[in-house]
């Protein structure tokens, strides 16, 4: 007699994938910020095109993430940079 037996369907379980799966989740969040930051920068590149900069003043900008500040004339309305002050302007501003 033949004995027989049903094999249950195997199932593979894969460590990658389950492991991966936040990597990703994180990887969709940081671009999804990202595009969100790049389309405020370019809103904000339209308003400040678009604005007449009829307002001015010297402010403290920051230079990119460090600590570091430059004085330079600030649009008051869309807080564009706008140029640099004169010696002159420096030195009364400096005063205040």
């Amino acid at each position: 007699m033949r004995r027989t037996c049903k094999v249950k369907r195997m199932v593979k379980v894969s460590y990658k994938n389950v492991l991966r799966e936040p990597i990703m989740a994180a990887n969709r969040k940081i671009e999804d910020l990202i595009n969100q930051r790049n389309k405020i920068d370019r809103e904000l590149r339209v308003m400040q095109s678009d604005c007449n900069h009829s307002e001015q003043t010297i402010k403290q900008v920051p230079l990119g993430e460090g600590c570091q500040t430059s004085t330079r004339w600030v649009c008051c309305e869309c807080a564009a940079v706008i140029g640099y002050p004169s010696g002159y302007e420096l030195n009364k501003f400096f005063k205040k």
